[in-house]
């Protein structure tokens, strides 16, 4: 079969929000993983990436392809843009099948097919199951023969058992990155030098069950790769393209110090450590000096730390186990391992006030992070706090499934917590950003770094201070005591 894979982007610019102006396509491994499994079973595979396809619509890339299948990757921000999509793709490519993929389309097949906007759902991790849809397209067996598949029969919706997840991940093929043009996918732009990124699995599933988080739907067990393999692919990736700045996506890497051993050592042995850099990300409990002292030898740039939350009562219902004093110490031990830093943070989670937000947005500021990434607080389908939030309760437009989604003629955002205004969480959100990155001392340490460019600094500073001043500069007079 013909398929093409598909990456959407809204036209809505609001689901993405300002700060879209200072963002980069990131490289959606998944569709690279669907068409390497794809091509080994001999299928004809094209791209279409919407973040990373500038003057090309989806329409007019499948009116030129003429795909026979169109694999469509559903997020839930994404999923209110198909009832546009799939009529405008069966009108462009009469006959073409549509198939839904990724949590979203997991989670409510039934309702997207029943408004016709898909064909077929494939369920949760899709490498197995699209090869058997595949062959099921070409005649070779049945519908009912593909593991974890929405289908209609006779006008109603049939969905079969789930496959087994994949156990051995160093079986599957490699990520098909010659499908893609590497050239758009650069480092964002607060790093000074510009790089292609690529990213690079490890693992899937994660030990822990975050209250925010939704991931346990698509990879519901936890499955490592042999680490050596992982140091294999890095080095036949970086051979065959020369990317040499790697993005670990796992939710947590390396997860023991046993793995980080023998990665980091297959790393430096190769002397892969003089030519590769790369990123990961990690919980605060998990890591020490000796051990980012480690992971700096054979390579690491970056490590991103969940930090979640500044006050310890809302980190404590959110995130088990994890305390501030936690997050100060591995921030404190990469600093002085001369690894840089990133901490995420959310406001406006279940419980919160404007001081429990004002206490995160100064915690960010005090532990000495290089870099802070603010989320509004979004419930996901597939999370504990989407199920406490919505259970029993009407869904609003899915579109407003978006930490950045900008509100349009005066409609309200996703959630807030009680006591605390949509407009309060938005201005909260905007003078993170602004508090945190407006700082001589900030600034001045990533210029004499070098971490960041003055023309990427100029670039996003103006961002910043321009969305802050727009929403805050009524009450810039009446910050709290």
């Amino acid at each position: 079969m013909k398929w093409l894979l598909v990456n959407p982007r809204p036209e809505e610019f609001s689901v993405l929000g300002k700060y879209e102006k200072v963002m980069v396509p990131f490289i959606p491994m998944g569709l690279a993983y669907l068409a390497a499994s794809l091509e080994e079973r001999g299928a004809e595979v094209g791209i279409y990436d919407g973040f990373a396809s500038p003057g090309l619509s989806l329409v007019e890339k499948a009116a030129l392809f003429q795909p026979q299948v169109v694999g469509i990757s559903c997020l839930t921000p994404t999923a209110d843009a198909l009832k546009t999509m799939a009529p405008a793709l069966r009108m462009a490519v009469p006959g073409v099948k549509i198939v839904l993929g990724n949590i979203h389309a997991t989670l409510f097949a039934r309702e997207l097919m029943e408004q016709d906007l898909a064909d077929y759902v494939i369920h949760g991790e899709g490498e197995k199951a699209i090869q058997a849809l595949d062959d099921c397209l070409e005649g070779r067996i049945g519908p009912e023969d593909v593991p974890g598949l929405s289908y209609l029969n006779n006008g109603s919706v049939c969905t079969n058992p789930p496959g087994s997840p994949v156990q051995d991940l160093d079986a599957l093929p490699l990520p098909a990155w010659h499908l893609f043009d590497l050239d758009r996918y650069q480092t964002p732009p607060l790093f000074a030098f510009k790089k292609r990124l690529l990213p690079i699995l490890a693992s899937r599933g994660c030990p822990f069950r975050c209250y925010f988080c939704a991931q346990n739907v698509m990879s519901p067990t936890l499955r490592k790769r042999n680490m050596v393999k992982v140091a294999d692919e890095i080095e036949t990736v970086h051979n065959k393209t020369g990317v040499d700045l790697f993005w670990f996506c796992d939710a947590i890497f390396p997860l023991t110090r046993q793995d980080a051993k023998i990665f980091c050592r297959e790393m430096t042995s190769r002397g892969l450590h003089k030519k590769i850099q790369w990123i990961t990300e990690t919980r605060v409990d998990l890591v020490d000096r000796p051990l980012l002292r480690m992971l700096k030898q054979a390579g690491l740039s970056m490590v991103l730390f969940g930090l979640e939350s500044g006050d310890q009562e809302v980190l404590a219902r959110i995130k088990p186990g994890v305390d501030l004093d936690a997050g100060k110490q591995a921030v404190a031990a990469a600093r002085a391992e001369g690894v840089t830093t990133l901490g995420l943070f959310m406001l406006g989670l279940p419980g919160e006030t404007r001081q429990t937000m004002e206490k995160t947005i100064a915690f960010a500021r005090g532990i000495s992070l290089d870099f802070a990434k603010f989320n509004r607080a979004v419930p996901y389908p597939g999370s504990r706090f989407f199920d406490e939030i919505y259970r029993g309760r009407d869904m609003p437009p899915w579109e407003l499934f978006s930490s950045n989604y900008e509100p349009r003629n005066g409609e309200g955002i996703v959630y807030t917590p009680r006591g605390v205004t949509d407009q309060e969480l938005i201005r909260l959100h905007k003078r993170a950003f602004f508090r945190f990155y407006v700082r001589p001392g900030l600034i001045a340490r990533h210029l004499a770094g070098g971490r960041i460019s003055p023309w990427n600094m100029l670039r996003g500073g103006g961002v910043v201070v321009r969305s802050f001043f727009e929403e805050n500069v009524q009450n810039l007079f009446k910050s709290p005591k």
